[in-house]
């Protein structure tokens, strides 16, 4: 029985010092095995650590990483910052680095458990670039990291598709976190496709140095969207701000661009001077400031398009006015379109003058939606959140009950699951790439049913992969996936009904369609109904050889990774990791083809429990005999079990097979047969095993189809040095284990 999430969330709370570990040691950060011990983000980090694509991490307080250290993040992470009475921020310190490498279609995220600007502290990086600081040096405003220096060409590493949201933490009200705060950071640094979503301070922040960067995206920031100080001098290409209207954000905004060379020194050097070029920057104040040029600092400003403030851009300071008038080091702003007229402090470069450079002022400039913003810059599609989405989130975040029609879940996008999701007959529910669903923990029975007629298309890539996982992360905390098809049963009066959901499945019609599922991973599945109904990761009742199912993953279940209850489904780059009952099983005369098939089960002394058959294969288990008989057609299998006395491939109740090229080894009884049907077919010929190695003797419970017989077989052997250490081997002798799908 699953608990009330509100309590649980509060006894996790409680207890989160009993099981978080120290970030000093490299072998306990970056999360390979998806377990509790490696989820958590805090401390200090003095070597290199690689969070893993597809995983979620949780981040508890500061999060350092030293000098000589690097922070490796792959495409798809997703990082969260827990809610509770600890500050969250990462601090990449001089001489660090951190490489957070996303993709359009797989970005990093940044966020909070609780969805509100100022949530959490943000990213802090502190490089050895130049500062106009007093003593050419200074200390971050969060951690105190000492930054500055004379080497502007210093590499911090690199940020490329990553979003952050809900920054903005007030440690007091001179200390607030902006979304990424660049302090002293160097152009040898990458940064590029980055989003700020819904800060309470500013979106990205530059403290002197030369970074540059570009495709940068600040949306809803209640402070400033874009700031710098202290001399930086980079570039900046394709910048986007957009604040959503007071009355739908429920706060106002600052400043879309707030610019300052040395606020107590405005002449300090070297002088703040970034080039920028391509620029729409729409606000949320009708008589506010949009983009404010201030205290010495000069620009180099080039196609932008400025609106939604009543003061959309303001100069001030003699030295600011003097450097856009008389171009000093190249200062000017050209290409540039505002919703009204500029504002000037001190008189020196007014309206005239921004005019004569080519200048417009009091221009239409509308965009009134995400999709027009999208259609101007194409660039922000696939990995930004839109502006408005939380709007609907609470609509679109649930997935439960019953759908009649068409579904179309977002791309990249987290869905919670509630009791029964049941596609009825004639709807489909598509699912695209980067989809993660999550099973709520409380005390409700979370699974999908997909019946007959309907279609599930689920279509995953191998970096960005559907994730269907919970929020309990053990083994049996949700119910998987059903799949009702109308291919045959053998089953009594060729129909059947589910064992979670009771729908019916069966029928004549082998070449029935039930969907595709592609690139899709399933984790701690396997919730206990009662003694007799387990949920599998994915179950396959009677499902037709018209479904596309391939480069699927059952993660660490409590029954059985993917079982066939008849049908003739064809599945190919199956993968079944540590689930506790039988990794792939058949019953009721299932003909399919399976193809490159691996199931891993992970020592029982590091997994805390033993696992059962690698493969649990029977005909009929009330009638060995019954027609159409089961009959797959397996190839390039390497299974691999961790029990000393237990079965691995367990052929029984009637089954016949025919498999091909096949390891199968971590088990005392590796490959055994039963029932006189299933081993007077392997005698006969009518089920072939060919070119299977196994790791010792064949077991033989009717004596008819014997070891002897096995090794008559073509290519068949029994090799007692047959192993794989670990999961790693496995994906060494796999060529296609390679990428986020397989979530180790």
């Amino acid at each position: 029985m699953k608990l009330n999430k509100k309590l649980y969330s509060l006894a996790f709370l409680a207890g989160l010092t009993l099981f978080t570990v120290s970030c000093d040691d490299d072998e306990n950060n970056g999360g390979n095995d998806g377990g509790e011990e490696t989820t958590v983000l805090q401390g200090s980090i003095t070597e290199d650590v690689t969070l893993k694509s597809g995983q979620t991490y949780e981040l508890t307080g500061a999060y350092t990483v030293e000098e000589g250290a690097t922070l490796n993040i792959e495409p798809g992470v997703r990082i969260v910052a827990q809610y509770d009475d600890v500050v969250d921020y990462i601090l990449v310190k001089q001489g660090a680095k951190i490489n957070a490498v996303g993709t359009q279609s797989a970005p990093i995220v940044m966020t909070s458990e609780q969805e509100e600007p100022g949530a959490w502290g943000g990213i802090h990086i502190c490089g050895r670039a130049h500062t106009n600081a007093e003593g050419g040096q200074g200390s971050s405003e969060i951690g105190g990291a000492a930054y500055g220096g004379n080497d502007d060409s210093d590499n911090s590493g690199t940020l490329r598709y990553v979003r952050v949201e809900y920054t903005g933490y007030a440690f007091d009200e001179e200390h607030e976190a902006n979304g990424i705060s660049f302090y002293g950071v160097g152009n040898g640094t990458t940064v590029d496709h980055c989003q700020a979503y819904k800060g309470s301070d500013d979106g990205f922040e530059f403290f002197g140095g030369a970074v540059n960067v570009s495709n940068m995206v600040v949306t809803d920031c209640s402070d400033d969207s874009f700031d710098w100080t202290e001399g930086w001098n980079g570039t900046a290409t394709n910048l986007i701000a957009v604040q959503e209207s007071e009355d739908v954000l429920g706060y106002d905004c600052d400043c879309l661009i707030e610019a300052d060379n040395n606020e107590n020194n405005f002449q300090s050097k070297p002088v703040a001077n970034p080039t920028l070029e391509n620029l729409l920057l729409i606000g949320n104040g009708a008589d506010a400031q949009g983009v404010r040029l201030r205290r010495g600092t000069y620009v180099k400003m080039n196609n932008a398009q400025i609106c939604g403030k009543g003061l959309p851009l303001v100069v001030e300071s003699e030295e600011t006015e003097n450097a856009l008038l008389n171009g000093t080091e190249g200062a000017g702003i050209s290409n540039t379109s505002l919703s009204g007229n500029i504002s000037s402090e001190k008189g020196i470069y007014t309206a005239k003058e921004f005019l004569a450079d080519g200048n417009k002022t009091f221009q239409s400039i509308s965009y009134p939606t995400y999709a027009d913003i999208a259609a101007a810059c194409p660039w922000i599609e696939g990995w930004t959140r839109e502006w408005g989405a939380s709007a609907s989130q609470e609509e679109t975040e649930i997935l439960s009950g019953t759908i009649t029609s068409d579904v179309t879940l977002t791309a990249n996008t987290t869905y919670r699951l509630n009791g029964a999701y049941t596609i009825e007959e004639g709807a489909t529910l598509n699912i695209p790439e980067g989809v993660r669903i999550v099973s709520i923990y409380d005390d409700v029975v979370d699974y999908i049913l997909v019946k007959q007629g309907a279609k599930i298309n689920a279509v995953g890539t191998a970096e960005n992969p559907i994730v269907m996982t919970a929020e309990l992360e053990e083994a049996g905390a949700w119910g998987g996936i059903h799949i009702c098809g109308r291919a045959h049963t053998n089953a009594e009066g060729g129909q059947g009904s589910s064992e979670i959901g009771g729908a019916a499945y069966g029928g004549n019609n082998d070449a029935d369609n039930s969907g595709t599922l592609q690139y899709v991973r399933l984790e701690y599945t396997g919730y206990a109904f009662d003694e007799e109904h387990e949920a599998n990761g994915i179950s396959f009742y009677g499902v037709g050889n018209g479904t596309t199912v391939d480069h699927c993953v059952a993660y660490k279940g409590s029954d059985d990774g993917f079982e066939f209850f008849g049908g003739s489904v064809n599945v190919s780059n199956m993968v079944v990791i540590s689930c506790s009952d039988d990794s792939f099983d058949w019953t009721e005369g299932w003909n399919g083809k399976g193809t490159d098939l691996v199931a891993y089960q992970e020592p029982q002394e590091t997994l805390g429990y033993d696992c059962d058959c690698l493969i649990e294969a029977d005909n009929n288990g009330d009638n060995f005999d019954a027609a159409p008989v089961a009959h797959p057609t397996l190839s390039n299998l390497i299974l691999v079990g961790n029990g000393k006395d237990s079965q691995g491939v367990r052929l029984r109740a009637g089954t016949q097979v025919t498999m091909d090229n096949a390891r199968i080894c971590g088990k005392g009884k590796p490959l055994t047969v039963e029932t006189a049907q299933t081993e007077q077919a392997l005698k006969d010929g009518v089920s072939k095993l060919t070119n299977v190695t196994i790791s010792t003797d064949l077991q033989s419970k009717e004596n008819i189809y014997t070891n002897t017989d096995f090794l008559a077989g073509e290519g068949n052997k029994v090799d007692t040095n047959l192993t794989f250490a670990d999961f790693d081997a496995i994906k060494a002798a796999c060529d296609w284990l390679t990428g986020a799908w397989i979530g180790e």
